[in-house]
């Protein structure tokens, strides 16, 4: 085995960058395998103040409000970002400005309905600066790998006007969700990458809009009808450079493929991007190709096939990520029509190409060259080096 092994920097092609910013001081629970370390570490929080904690799996353990009540105010985030837990000091704290998500926050269907006022809210009550930003992008750099960045949700142009006036420049852009883009200036919304959509949920929450129910019973959640994604195609197409949509399920990637097909029929040639598309089938990928749509995915994510496994319908964990049906059969060409991300699950170099080289499934293979052609930039701006053993053994 190699000593030394290294990889030209990555694009992260799809990530949460001022929300991470945000929480990157807050209490990380990702390595966290048991309740009693994350009560551990809660008794060690500030009293009279909003603490966070981030990257919780609940497939782990449970979080009740119940028993998170003897702690200072907590409000605590699922791993997938869809889905949190807070305890009663935190309610308080945050109702008068947030009444509306305090009163529904705990009934699913409603939190995915409203995805994106959801996640700006983390933004609002854990606010980035331009020094956690710059922290922030300098832990990406130094120690994950990432050159380049894109932020799927961008909070307000603010924060546009920061990032723009900062060293990060060139290596943050962004995406905006419809709500937010319509408030931007003309001259940002020709700047940024476009629109950003949700049609259904996540494996975590169980409300990826999949074809089989999950096992506990949930059904999915589609957030749009056809006709209502087809509309926001259309005013896409009229002011955005693009539109990048967040499509999970088998069901989500239909719609999604069937509202682009009607587009196009109407003579749109608008840039349209797939975001994450885990279980996608064959026929869906090839009309998917035909209609020019771009897919942007996570090797990271083929995790889901091993970490939800209590969830996931039978026969689906296995279809997660299908990598090698999506080069081979649909014929999607890393780094032309098929690029790689995170969504921060986690950021970085290891984990990712662990995950593509060495998946649960061979279906989720890539070769290292897919993975460098798919998540990588020009070696110019530098090399990630790293040793092997802490990703092979």
């Amino acid at each position: 085995m190699l000593s030394k092994m290294s990889l030209p920097y990555l694009h992260d092609s799809h990530s949460h960058f001022t929300l991470y910013a945000g929480m990157f001081k807050s209490v990380c629970l990702k390595d966290v395998k048991n309740k009693d370390e994350a009560m551990a570490l809660f008794a060690k929080l500030e009293d009279g103040k909003l603490n966070s904690a981030y990257g919780w799996n609940s497939g782990s353990f449970s979080l009740e409000r119940s028993e998170l009540n003897k702690f200072p105010p907590l409000i605590i985030s699922n791993l997938s970002l869809h889905g949190f837990v807070m305890n009663e000091g935190a309610e308080k704290l945050l109702r008068p400005e947030f009444e509306e998500i305090i009163d529904n926050y705990e009934n699913q269907e409603w939190c995915e309905k409203h995805v994106t006022e959801l996640l700006l809210f983390f933004v609002k009550i854990m606010p980035a600066t331009a020094e956690t930003m710059a922290d922030f992008a300098a832990f990406l750099l130094k120690e994950c790998g990432v050159y380049e960045i894109e932020d799927m949700l961008l909070p307000s142009q603010e924060i546009f006007e920061m990032i723009d006036g900062s060293t990060l420049k060139d290596r943050v852009s962004f995406w905006a969700d419809v709500r937010t883009f319509r408030t931007l200036p003309e001259k940002t919304q020709k700047r940024i990458k476009g629109i950003k959509l949700f049609t259904d949920g996540a494996n975590g929450a169980c409300t990826a809009a999949l074809s089989k129910p999950y096992k506990n019973g949930n059904k999915g959640v589609l957030t749009h009808t056809l006709s209502g994604l087809v509309e926001l195609l259309e005013e896409a197409g009229d002011t955005a450079n693009g539109v990048a949509i967040h499509a999970l399920g088998d069901i989500a990637a239909r719609q999604v493929v069937e509202a682009a097909e009607t587009v196009r029929k109407h003579g749109s040639n608008q840039f349209i991007r797939l975001e994450h598309a885990q279980f996608i089938d064959l026929e869906t990928a090839k009309r998917a190709k035909n209609a020019g749509i771009v897919l942007s995915m996570q090797p990271n994510f083929t995790e889901d096939s091993l970490i939800y496994t209590d969830r996931l319908p039978d026969g689906f964990a296995e279809r997660n990520d299908p990598f090698r049906m999506l080069i081979d059969k649909a014929g999607f060409v890393p780094g032309k029509d098929m690029f790689f991300g995170s969504d921060g699950m986690p950021h970085g170099v290891k984990f990712a190409l662990k995950q593509s080289l060495r998946p649960v499934f061979e279906g989720q293979r890539l070769t290292l060259s897919e993975f460098i052609a798919g998540y990588c930039v020009d070696k110019k701006y530098g090399v990630y080096e790293f040793d092997p053993t802490e990703i092979f053994g």
